[in-house]
C-alpha cells in the first residue's frame, strides 16, 4: 500500500512547474518540498502572476497558481488567465482561491486541465497535485469544497476604483516599462496601451506623468497596485 502511494506521488518526478504566490514562503516553501521529493524537478518562482509570459509557459508542465483578490478583480483575473491558457494547451493550471472565490473559480477556470486547491491546502495535497495528472488526483480539492464561504466585507463588494486593465498597465510602468514595451508584453496595440493609462490617470485626477509616479508610489497606489511590501506579506 505504501509503494502504490508512492509511485502515485511521484508520478512526474521531472516535473517544471512554475510557482505564482504573493507570499515569499509559499514560493520558497515549494520550491524547497518539491525539490526534496523529486531532485529532477524544477521550479521557476513569480510574485506576479502578471510576469508569466509564453516564453515561460513554452517551458514548463505545470502552473500553479494562488489568487486571493476582491470578486471583481478575480473576474477580470480569470479572463486575463485564460487568455493565457489557451495560447498554452500543454500546461496543467493548479488554481489555489479562497472558498467565497470558489463557485467563480468552477464557473470561469474549471476545465479538464485544471485543479482548484483551498487557501489552506495541505502542503502535502498541493505537492501531489503538482506531480500528478488532473485525472489522478481531485479536480477541486475535497478542502475547498468542506469550507464554509465566509460573507464579503466592504472592500469585496465595492468595485475598485481603477479597472484590471488600467493596474495592469501602472503596475508594469511601477516597474520600468514603457509603453511600447507593454504593448508588445501584452500583445496590445500601442494606441490601447496609451488610452489605458490616460484612463487610470483620469479615474486619479493626476494630470500629468510626473503625478502619476508620485500616486503609484505612495502608500496607496502601492497597496492598490499591490506593488512591495503590499505584495509579500507572509
Amino acid at each position: 500500500m505504501p509503494e502504490n502511494k508512492a509511485s502515485l506521488f511521484l508520478r512526474n518526478p521531472f516535473c517544471r512547474a512554475v510557482i505564482i504566490s504573493k507570499r515569499p514562503l509559499m514560493r520558497e516553501g515549494l520550491q524547497i518540498v518539491m525539490k526534496e521529493k523529486a531532485t529532477e524537478s524544477s521550479q521557476i518562482l513569480l510574485a506576479d502572476y502578471l510576469d508569466l509570459s509564453s516564453e515561460i509557459l513554452d517551458k514548463v508542465d505545470v502552473v500553479m497558481i494562488e489568487l486571493d483578490s476582491s470578486q471583481q478583480e478575480f473576474i477580470e483575473q480569470c479572463e486575463y488567465l485564460n487568455h493565457l491558457k489557451s495560447k498554452s494547451r500543454h500546461v496543467r493550471w493548479i488554481f489555489i482561491v479562497p472558498a467565497h472565490l470558489r463557485n467563480i473559480a468552477v464557473e470561469r477556470l474549471l476545465t479538464a486541465k485544471t485543479s482548484l486547491l483551498s487557501l489552506h491546502e495541505p502542503m502535502s495535497s498541493i505537492i501531489e497535485h503538482v506531480f500528478n495528472n488532473v485525472g489522478d488526483v481531485e479536480r477541486i480539492s475535497k478542502y475547498l469544497l468542506q469550507e464554509q464561504v465566509a460573507q464579503p466585507s466592504i472592500t469585496d463588494t465595492v468595485k475598485t476604483n481603477l479597472t484590471f486593465s488600467e493596474c495592469r498597465v501602472l503596475r508594469l510602468i511601477s516597474k520600468g516599462w514603457k509603453l511600447v514595451q507593454i504593448a508588445t508584453l501584452l500583445e496590445k496595440n500601442y494606441k490601447t496601451v496609451s488610452a489605458q493609462k490616460k484612463s487610470a490617470m483620469r479615474r486619479l485626477a493626476l494630470k500629468t506623468d510626473a503625478e502619476m509616479y508620485a500616486w503609484i508610489f505612495s502608500d496607496r497606489g502601492k497597496r492598490e497596485l499591490s506593488i512591495p511590501p503590499y505584495n509579500q506579506g507572509i
